[in-house]
């Protein structure tokens, strides 16, 4: 038994010619891909491709009036959801997403509806009204985004709170 094992590690030409130190070096790569493999598959359970804990992210501006979650990972096409949580405000108010992300975000519903929606430059601003608002207002956007890269958003209320993000889109 102890002359097989130590027989292991040495070059052999019978039945197939055998060079023990690529044999070593083909062990180590293949470990070293299974290190790899388990590497990517864990990080995409955990967000880094699309949804999950490394995905989601929540930005408040600096004067508190507004507040953000949204998904810093996505795919082309595949639905992605956008929270904007204001303070409590009265009567009329606005808020406006702009950047390049706003053209790549193919908008597929939006809750509630504004009074009004206006769409230009990369912009686009949604006016709402309330007479009585004592626990602030929740907007909920749901969308795809229809092109693979890195987006960025900006998005105000008219409370005067700015937020600024970066979303990346995988294909």
């Amino acid at each position: 038994m102890d002359d097989f094992q130590q027989d292991e590690g040495r070059n052999r030409s019978y039945p197939v010619q055998e060079h023990m130190r690529w044999q070593r070096i083909e062990w180590r790569i293949q470990r070293l891909g299974y290190v790899v493999l388990l590497a990517v598959v864990i990080s995409g359970a955990c967000g880094l491709f699309s949804k999950g804990f490394l995905s989601d992210r929540e930005e408040v501006s600096s004067n508190g009036t507004l507040r953000v979650e949204y998904e810093r990972f996505g795919r082309q096409q595949s639905d992605m959801a956008m929270t904007l949580r204001l303070q409590p405000q009265r009567g009329l108010y606005r808020v406006t997403l702009s950047g390049d992300g706003v053209d790549n975000f193919q908008l597929q519903s939006m809750q509630p509806q504004p009074l009004r929606a206006e769409s230009r430059d990369r912009t686009l601003t949604l006016w709402y009204q309330t007479q009585s608002l004592h626990h602030g207002a929740t907007i909920w956007l749901g969308g795809q985004p229809q092109s693979p890269g890195k987006y960025s958003f900006a998005i105000s209320d008219s409370e005067g709170g700015n937020v600024q993000f970066t979303q990346w889109i995988y294909p």
